[in-house]
């Protein structure tokens, strides 16, 4: 039997970009003699006809269609049609869309990790605290994109953003502490390359528990630059675990973001599910 790959695309995910990469996919497919179906704004009720799912669109697009099909069980291919890339980024690097194409029809595929917060699905990190504020601010942006989009927004909350008195529960070990931001990780990066959680790896069994407590206002300038590049795991500030559940309370909701989809909760729920999806990628084998 032929296989039959099933492309998602997000008409509206990189202001247009993603719609020309289908047309370009599209092309592909035919010209490999390769069976193809494609939606849009409707998908189909399952996807048992299908032998590979390839995705068109950003990290919020992924992140959409893992929730809408919770047990895809067939290789999953992603095609970085979004401003914000970072979960294909991480098994794709920076080559060519020609040559993303090429990996989509490959047979070759690693079972990732996913995770689970307040009963949603994410397969690259939650991040709850400031970047959480910063997602929400950033809902709606139109003259920048990708990590132009967050830095400026970044730039412009750390004056007035204030810590929030959490407390952290992990089988390993639970605390309390004044809170700048918590990073729940999977991938490397979020934001269109902040470096949040640089020893994340998508298929060993666990999250990357960042906590970043409370920081002044001048060091929160000075190290900025350090936690884009990765830098920041051995700041005093700064608590790392490696951990397969945790549980976040706070006395008021809190922001927080899902694979960059902004949510809002006075309470976060988190658990591994290990080995949870079949992804095509080419940095991890």
């Amino acid at each position: 039997m032929k296989e039959t790959y099933l492309i998602i695309c997000n008409p509206k995910a990189g202001k247009g970009k993603s719609l020309t990469l289908l047309a370009k996919l599209e092309d592909f497919l035919v010209h490999n003699n390769l069976k193809y179906e494609t939606c849009q704004l409707s998908y189909p009720e399952d996807l048992s006809k299908y032998s590979c799912v390839i995705i068109i669109g950003g990290d919020g697009t992924v992140n959409y269609v893992l929730n809408h099909y919770k047990n895809i069980s067939i290789p999953i291919a992603i095609i970085k049609g979004g401003t914000g890339n970072d979960y294909a980024t991480l098994h794709l690097g920076n080559i060519s869309y020609e040559k993303q194409f090429e990996v989509a029809i490959q047979h070759k595929t690693i079972a990732v990790d996913a995770g689970l917060c307040n009963h949603k699905i994410f397969i690259n990190g939650v991040g709850i605290g400031f970047d959480g504020w910063v997602v929400k601010k950033n809902i709606g942006k139109r003259f920048f994109s990708g990590i132009t989009a967050y830095y400026s927004t970044i730039i412009s909350l750390l004056l007035f953003y204030k810590e929030s008195t959490i407390k952290i529960i992990t089988p390993e070990e639970s605390f309390e502490q004044a809170t700048f931001m918590m990073s729940i990780a999977k991938g490397k990066t979020y934001g269109g390359g902040f470096k949040v959680a640089p020893d994340a790896h998508p298929c060993n069994g666990h999250f990357d528990f960042i906590v970043i407590g409370k920081i002044g206002l001048f060091n929160r300038f000075r190290y900025l630059p350090i936690i884009e590049k990765g830098k920041h795991l051995t700041l005093p500030f700064v608590k790392c675990l490696a951990t397969k559940k945790i549980e976040v309370i706070a006395n008021h909701p809190i922001q927080a973001h899902l694979d960059g989809e902004w949510m809002e909760s006075d309470k976060f729920e988190l658990e591994i599910m290990p080995k949870k999806y079949l992804i095509k990628s080419i940095k991890y084998q």
